[in-house]
């Protein structure tokens, strides 16, 4: 007798209500509908699945929690009043639901069909985001090897997340690991027999995340537990055999709980072509996407007149005065710092230009092919730019820039080329170490 037929049985009051809590909040928490939104020919679902998680977490905070009167959407973090309240809402409509549910199929003795389809929802939902954070872990490319704007920052300036970014963001062998550990959970996930110890590395790799979240305030706290319960909630039905397997030394039988009734002779081959598609949208094309990020940005070069590097800044001259390296700081540059690609950051704090961890970025310069001006922006698709002029260079790599800034004033920086030497940059490894360095 399999798992499934010895699940027929009558289940507990409990189980009964929880499962139907947990259905509920399991469809409305993955948003299967939305997995392919990022094809075009299905990005309506996306669109779709935005309007409706939007609405029923508004009709929540407006009617029966408010968390705050205008929520801030979940772009970047996902621990917004928007992350918040959408995690809140399914929880509050998961628990109404249940209990309606429990009042209205009482006399229903099991779910068990039911059960297997929501455990594999929950599986697919982690395999799905297993593969897409190990892969984009294993190009390096979530988190970046820390520029040379990060190394010219005061640590003292960095947030806890950004510190930790950089933190592994510094090893590629590190980031590579991290990112394989989590596609071997998905590999582990995809095959039946292997579903409960992908489940229980899961909770290991994702239990790492989590608390990575948790201690350095990094804003996917509600996301990363979400990816940890769901392993814990696919691992529950196994939870014996596992405590009998690794802690009390006695002999298990094949778990058969993840068999799918063949009912019609096509079950088989429709469940191997839905695989194989998944696969291919989901492992494959990701892979591919990310291998040519990668690709890309290690073909990134620095375009002129700068070069990747820094800059000290020699003489500044705004409207025609002269401001002292120790006048006003948040009017004198300290120095620039160029990263690869068109963009860097200056030592000053202007709001003006991106104001993060005690610099102002500019994310786009560019020289104009007819006149050979120089434009520096805020961001690529500004339609204003921050400074527009000229450049010259100088002895010993340097270059003079002079124009208008901020569209109202006159300047003329000096830049002298700074060559530092960071030690985290040299990215020094060493078998024999005398002392601690």
């Amino acid at each position: 007798m399999n798992d499934l037929q010895h699940n027929q049985s009558d289940w507990p009051k409990y189980q009964l209500v929880l499962f139907r809590f947990f259905v509920i909040y399991f469809i409305l928490s993955t948003a299967i509908w939305s997995w392919f939104s990022s094809f075009a020919w299905f990005s309506f679902l996306g669109t779709f699945s935005t309007w409706f998680e939007q609405g029923y977490t508004n009709l929540f905070n407006d009617y029966i929690y408010q968390i705050k009167d205008e929520l801030v959407p979940t772009r970047g973090s996902g621990d917004t009043s928007m992350g918040w309240a959408t995690f809140y809402a399914q929880l509050f409509i998961a628990l109404v639901g249940g209990v309606f549910w429990s009042v209205l199929d009482r006399k229903r003795k099991s779910y068990v069909l039911g059960s297997l389809a929501i455990r594999n929802v929950v599986r697919y939902y982690i395999i799905f985001f297993a593969f897409i954070y190990g892969i984009i872990k294993i190009f390096g490319l979530q988190m970046p090897t820390p520029s040379n704007s990060y190394y010219a920052t005061d640590l003292g300036h960095f947030s806890a997340m950004r510190f930790s970014w950089n933190f592994v963001g510094y090893s590629d062998t590190y980031q590579f690991f991290s990112g394989l550990s989590e596609v071997l959970v998905g590999t582990l996930l995809l095959y039946r027999r292997t579903v409960i110890l992908g489940a229980l590395f899961g909770i290991g790799v994702f239990s790492y995340v989590f608390l990575l979240n948790m201690t350095f305030d990094i804003p996917v706290k509600i996301f990363s537990f979400q990816l940890l319960f769901a392993c814990m909630f696919i691992s529950v039905n196994n939870i014996k055999r596992v405590a009998n397997f690794f802690l009390l030394n006695k002999s298990i039988t094949p778990d058969t709980s993840w068999d799918v009734p063949m009912f019609k002779h096509w079950f088989k081959p429709a469940r191997l072509v839905l695989k194989v598609i998944f696969i291919g949208c989901f492992v494959l094309y990701p892979f591919y996407n990310y291998y040519n990020s990668a690709v890309s940005r290690s073909n990134t070069s620095t375009p002129p007149p700068f070069e990747s590097g820094y800059y000290s800044v020699v003489n500044f001259i705004l409207n025609g005065d002269t401001i002292p390296s120790n006048g006003d700081s948040n009017v004198h540059w300290k120095d620039l710092a160029i990263d690869n690609g068109p963009r860097g950051s200056i030592g000053i704090v202007d709001s003006t230009f991106r104001v993060r961890y005690g610099r102002s970025y500019f994310f786009n310069y560019s020289l104009d092919s007819a006149t050979d001006q120089l434009r520096i922006k805020r961001f690529g698709n500004d339609s204003v730019s921050i400074f527009n002029g000229s450049y010259e260079p100088l002895a010993n790599r340097g270059l003079r820039l002079d124009g208008i800034y901020k569209n109202q004033d006159t300047l003329q920086v000096d830049l002298l080329w700074d060559d530092r030497d960071y030690q985290l940059a040299r990215k020094e490894f060493n078998w024999l170490l005398e002392s601690v360095p």
